[in-house]
């Protein structure tokens, strides 16, 4: 199953628990991960094959995973 954020509140809080302290979020762009879940969550969420359920997976508790993606960055 994949991540899934029930409002922006939701979803601004895994960006700043993950995206924002990940090697791989562009400054300007912001993560990549993150932008194809907003941008295609609706259409990809019943497709069992979809990447969307790997990159952000959903736990058994209900609550969104950890990126797959995530790499936290050094100070």
């Amino acid at each position: 199953m994949m991540g899934y954020f029930s409002n922006g509140t939701e979803g601004d809080c895994y960006e700043r628990q993950y995206c924002n302290r990940c090697v791989h979020e562009d400054a300007e762009k912001g993560c990549a991960v993150m932008l194809a879940h907003v941008l295609h969550n609706y259409e990809e969420c019943n497709k069992e094959d979809s990447i969307l359920h790997i990159l952000i997976p959903r736990k058994a508790d209900g609550f969104n995973d950890q990126c797959a993606m995530f790499m936290e960055r050094k100070s």
